[in-house]
């Protein structure tokens, strides 16, 4: 999957709640600790977890 369709997919999953969730959506983020690996492999790995976080609301 490419980091197009899936910011593209986050958008929309986060366009869709309301603003408290949006709020822990973003806290959520925030709080990705980086790894020791590089920004390529980590950006994929957030951004999984960020898909499957939206994926509980």
């Amino acid at each position: 999957m490419n980091y197009f369709k899936l910011d593209s997919e986050i958008i929309s999953s986060v366009q869709n709640l309301n603003g408290h969730q949006k709020s822990d959506v973003l806290h959520y983020i925030k709080n990705i600790k980086p790894t020791s690996h590089n920004t390529r492999l980590y950006r994929r790995k957030a951004m999984k977890e960020i898909r499957e976080a939206l994926k509980n609301f």
